[in-house]
């Protein structure tokens, strides 16, 4: 993989990353907005664990891309 396409990979892993953080942040407001209102919250908590679990994902994806273009070049 060239040096351009590596980065343009590593800028869409970093875009990923952030929406789903700005995500998770969000569900963790909705929880507890939920959650004062004694509503049930083991679904929106569920989602908040998918949530971090592709956060993760994503990061370890911007981390390998980053050393692969920090290693290769």
């Amino acid at each position: 993989m060239d040096r351009a396409t590596l980065g343009r990979r590593l800028q869409e892993a970093e875009g990923l990353a952030q929406r789903v953080e700005e995500n998770i942040t969000f569900q963790r407001q909705m929880i507890a907005t939920l959650d004062r209102g004694g509503h049930d919250v083991k679904t929106a908590k569920m989602f908040l664990r998918w949530l971090e679990a592709r956060h993760a994902k994503h990061v370890a994806d911007r981390n390998r891309l980053f050393e692969e273009l920090a290693n290769r070049f």
